[in-house]
């Protein structure tokens, strides 16, 4: 199968719809009337006129739009002028730069031009495909897609399904080509849309075609040619009718084959198509070539070559070189055979260097070696010594070429049994290193535990013996007791069997922490506010002692950070200032930030810290309590439960404190800087555009 030609359906890419009677001299009557917005419009049809039959002048129509000295308040303008030059550019082939004009382009689109932005995705993919990029021209058609999608706009719709179909196609994915071919004619059969079913036809012929499924291939180019066929103004018809003729030339049936190819031919001349005409004359003559009939061959090969040379379409002259090689070598004409070999090869490295392509390399290649072979076998003809000479070298040749191979399959079995041995032993080492640290992790747990059951079985049992012992008087004593002693004793069982609630959720939730069943939930904070509602709990015990809480917030600052666990350390720190503040002392809570992150601080005025005893405020192991001001017991496990939720927050936290004058304890939050989020959202938003 030599190629096939698919159809591209081309939809107006104009950001508005212009009146088809305006004249372009007209227009340029308008661009000196005094109104910047009058004179960029102007301009910008003219352009849109031009894109067609000039794509130059389009490009100097839109550098006036850019050369503007107010065009920079107006960004709708720059975006229309960028799209204008990426438009043109890739009618003259410049694909280069319509890539570069159209990524301007998209970056000056605004949200209220949503169509814009789809057609500006549109053209990117075009130029994409002509580069063979079909990664990134499959990311631009479908994020176009997914815009198009939302405007549910179906003739665009249809037309993106069209051109993500013609990607697969390229990439020889059959079966996802024709799912989206398949797309897009249920919606062109929906419109009514006769030329555009006629177009998914076609285009699904040629997969069916791809496929080897000749009836099916046949069936759907049928049905387009019985749509178009009495229609005179459809300009692809002869594209249809050549590949039917293919059809019919891969299946044998040369006189069928000839049929639909002379058609072609008489609807190009009649429509006076250049590219169309030598196309199918170097078609025809493949035909007489696999007839036989070598002279008709030989006159439509000079015929399409003279006419691809005129026009400069490189792709028709590679195939008429091929073939008239191929041609001249069937009549033993082998040095004319050798000669046109040569300008095939011509032909083919000019297109190699200008697509610079994997695929035209491959060809080379693939050529390269057929030429060889072509003048090898007119050595061996001309001269049967040289033919033996050769024959020698390729069995010298074939020695030293095994003995090679035998030699780099013994180094490559050696460097694989070195690299299998080294991966094998670095599996080991960290297989080890694995072991080491969960026996360390084991370690740490079990000390741990041993700790928790230290303080369950001393701190835990204090207040519970208190509970038992004047419970038990009560019991024993009720009627012996006075009311003032009996109300001392209901009392004292009160504030014990409240230190123990107190001291059993602490133990609860630090043990629920070391064991890592706590869940983390990072959301964006209000530092300020919620220091207040903590502020607001905490004021029924700094009344009952007399102590005023104050908040200094230096700035505003929001945290990202779980809201229980910040509120856990704020209360804790904030009962510690009240527990070692004398009556009528002061609290002081702040919040500032600084250096991207927040500073929290709690600062009292009591009894303060002895330096020795810093060092055990954070430590699981000293176990450090001491009684408050009024006699108020401790956990010890406060303070410690304090710096694991900080540190779970990406903070750090800390004590400066002198005996006698006060404490201040701080930690530090991760802000939530509303910069970062801005370009975080832009990079997550073009990824979830590129990744289809």
């Amino acid at each position: 199968m030599r190629r096939l030609l698919f159809v591209i359906l081309f939809v107006s890419q104009c950001f508005f719809v212009y009146s088809s009677n305006s004249k372009r001299d007209s227009l340029k009557q308008l661009i000196n009337v005094p109104s910047d917005s009058l004179t960029y419009d102007v301009l910008y049809q003219l352009g849109e006129d031009y894109i067609s039959d000039y794509p130059d002048s389009a490009i100097y129509y839109a550098d006036q739009i850019l050369k503007s000295e107010n065009l920079f308040f107006d960004s709708v303008f720059t975006m229309k002028a960028n799209y204008l030059k990426g438009k043109a550019s890739y009618r003259s082939s410049d694909y280069s730069n319509s890539i570069k004009y159209i990524e301007k382009a998209i970056l000056y689109c605004v949200k209220n031009h949503e169509k814009e932005k789809a057609d500006c995705y549109n053209i990117l993919g075009n130029s994409l495909i002509e580069i063979d990029n079909y990664k990134l021209s499959l990311s631009a058609y479908f994020t176009s897609l997914n815009i198009r999608n939302g405007l549910k706009d179906s003739l665009l719709i249809s037309a993106s399904l069209n051109n993500i179909g013609n990607v697969y196609f390229q990439m020889q994915e059959y079966s996802k080509a024709l799912d989206y071919y398949n797309q897009s004619l249920v919606l062109k059969e929906n419109a009514n849309n006769l030329q555009g079913i006629a177009v998914m036809r076609n285009n699904i012929g040629n997969v069916y075609h791809k496929m080897n499924d000749s009836l099916m291939a046949l069936s759907s180019y049928l049905k387009a040619l019985d749509i178009i066929e009495f229609e005179n103004n459809v300009d692809w018809k002869p594209i249809l009718l050549e590949n039917i003729g293919q059809l019919y030339l891969d299946c044998c049936d040369i006189n069928k084959c000839m049929v639909y190819y002379h058609r072609a031919l008489i609807e190009s001349e009649r429509k006076g198509d250049k590219i169309s005409i030598a196309s199918v004359k170097s078609s025809l003559a493949i035909a007489y070539l696999k007839n036989g009939d070598y002279n008709a061959s030989l006159g439509l090969f000079e015929e399409a070559l003279t006419k691809a040379k005129e026009i400069g379409v490189a792709r028709i002259e590679l195939d008429c070189y091929y073939y008239m090689s191929e041609l001249y070598e069937k009549k033993n004409n082998f040095e004319k055979s050798i000669q046109y070999f040569k300008k095939y090869d011509k032909i083919r490295a000019k297109i190699y260097r200008e697509n610079n392509s994997k695929e035209i390399a491959e060809i080379q290649a693939k050529f390269q070696l057929d030429k060889i072979d072509t003048e090898n076998e007119v050595l061996k003809q001309r001269n049967t010594i040289q033919r033996l000479e050769i024959d020698k070298q390729k069995t010298r040749g074939l020695y030293f070429f095994s003995l090679g191979v035998l030699i780099l399959s013994l180094l490559i079995y050696s460097i694989y049994i070195s690299r299998f041995r080294k991966k094998h032993n670095k599996l080991l080492t960290e297989k080890n290193k694995i072991i080491s640290d969960r026996n360390k992790s084991l370690t740490s747990l079990n000390a741990t535990k041993d700790k928790f059951l230290s303080i369950v079985a001393h701190d835990l049992k204090n207040p519970f013996n208190a509970v038992l012992g004047f419970t038990d008087l009560l019991i024993d004593r009720y009627d012996e007791l006075e009311d003032s002693m009996r109300q001392e004793y209901i009392e004292i069982v009160h504030k014990s069997a409240l230190h123990g609630s107190l001291l059993l959720d602490t133990l609860l939730t630090w043990s629920r922490s070391q064991m890592g069943v706590m869940e983390y939930n990072p959301i964006i904070i209000n530092a300020s506010q919620l220091i207040e509602e903590e502020m607001e709990g905490l004021e029924e015990k700094a009344y009952a002692k007399g102590i005023s809480l104050e908040l200094n917030e230096i700035n505003a600052s929001l945290v990202y950070a779980d809201s229980d666990m910040i509120r856990t350390v704020v209360r804790n720190l904030g009962n510690n200032s009240i527990k070692f503040t004398e009556e009528r002392g002061r609290i002081i809570f702040s919040v500032k930030a600084e250096e991207g992150k927040a500073i929290i601080s709690v600062e009292d005025n009591g009894v303060g810290i002895r330096p020795e005893d810093k060092i055990k405020l954070f430590n699981l192991d000293s176990n450090y309590s001491r009684p408050g001001t009024s006699n108020e017991k401790g956990t010890g496990l406060g303070l410690i439960l304090c710096k694991d939720f900080v540190e779970k927050n990406g903070g750090e936290i800390g004590v400066e404190s002198r005996e006698g004058v006060g404490s201040k304890f701080w930690f530090t939050l991760p802000l939530r800087v509303n910069e970062i989020e801005k370009k975080s959202s832009t990079l997550e938003r073009v990824e979830e555009e590129c990744i289809v």
